[in-house]
């Protein structure tokens, strides 16, 4: 009987220990909070688009929208919990000022025609934490580098009477533009086919013509004569690649830390017999030490092509390139 009444006391230290557990999970809404999954690392988050050619296939990037369900009321959402998102320019204005008063460039507004936001809603599903993905897709055919594009995301609305964690809700993405990546061709045995100016002496031995512009080091580079004389613009060089390849366009490299001078409009033309010349294009390069692409708008099977500079940074008669090559 003793041994019968302390099992009893057992099973209902048990029960009532089970109880005050139950009870301290207070299974209350407003203990829980929604929040955007993307904000929890920063309400900034950085992504990128690889731009495509004009003779690349079209991509559309798609960045993940969801939101998370935390709290000590719930382990996991009790029931099916409907989550909106929208776009929310509540704060550009502020945010903008900010970034100006700091000398920091302004954020811009994604343009419409590359931007996409169709499906805004999504569910955190019972006995789950963190909702189904949604998101938005940007065209990367259309969209250009050099912008500071931004783009505010919002939770808006939550079914359930569930409250939504304001410090997490909005994400802003900054979206990064990357140019699109060809592989260059092998320039083995490439030669200059034509020039019409070159610093032969002023330069070094080592420096100043043509030939430097196909050498592969950014130290060297092509320039116009400035040494006794400068003829005035255009400046043109031409390559021979020795055999037909398929351009889809060219990578033009500046001399390295000299703006006065930099090419600023180049006309390409393409040959197949280094006799007659068919035009690929008129291009504007930015001033800049980096590799820049020159994009067709179709390809051309030649084995010849030339650059023929016809404006420059600083309205110079004087330009020049470090390295000259294809893709």
């Amino acid at each position: 009987m003793e041994k019968k009444f302390i099992y009893i006391l057992l099973a209902c230290f048990i029960t009532i220990s089970g109880c005050k557990k139950d009870e301290s999970f207070t299974e209350k809404k407003e203990d829980v909070r929604i929040y955007m999954s993307q904000a929890i690392s920063g309400n900034f988050q950085d992504v990128t688009v690889n731009r495509r050619a004009p003779l690349q296939t079209d991509t559309s990037y798609v960045f993940d929208v969801n939101a998370f369900f935390a709290g000590s009321g719930y382990l996991n959402a009790p029931e099916n919990v409907q989550v909106s998102f929208s776009i929310d320019y509540s704060k550009w204005d502020s945010i903008n000022t900010a970034r100006l008063n700091a000398g920091l460039a302004a954020y811009e507004k994604i343009p419409d025609n590359i931007f996409s936001f169709d499906n805004t809603s999504s569910v955190i599903r019972k006995g789950a934490s963190i909702s189904d993905n949604t998101g938005f897709s940007i065209k990367a055919k259309e969209i250009e580098e050099g912008h500071n594009y931004m783009v505010p995301i919002s939770i808006s609305e939550v079914s359930g009477g569930f409250p939504v964690n304001r410090a997490l809700s909005t994400t802003y993405f900054v979206v990064n533009v990357t140019p699109p990546v060809y592989p260059e061709l092998d320039r083995t045995g490439w030669s200059v086919y034509d020039v019409d100016s070159e610093e032969s002496s002023g330069e070094g031995p080592d420096n100043g013509r043509a030939i430097f512009a196909l050498d592969g080091k950014l130290t060297t580079f092509w320039h116009t004569q400035w040494d006794g004389g400068e003829p005035p613009l255009p400046h043109h060089i031409s390559i021979d690649m020795k055999a037909a390849k398929t351009l889809s366009g060219l990578y033009l490299t500046a001399r390295q830390n000299a703006p006065n001078g930099a090419p600023k409009t180049v006309v390409i033309d393409v040959s197949t017999d280094g006799t007659t010349w068919q035009n690929a294009g008129t291009y504007q390069l930015a001033v800049t030490n980096a590799k820049q692409p020159v994009f067709f708008s179709q390809t051309f099977s030649v084995r010849y092509f030339r650059v023929t500079v016809t404006a420059t940074n600083g309205n110079t008669n004087i330009t020049f390139f470090a390295e000259i090559s294809a893709f």
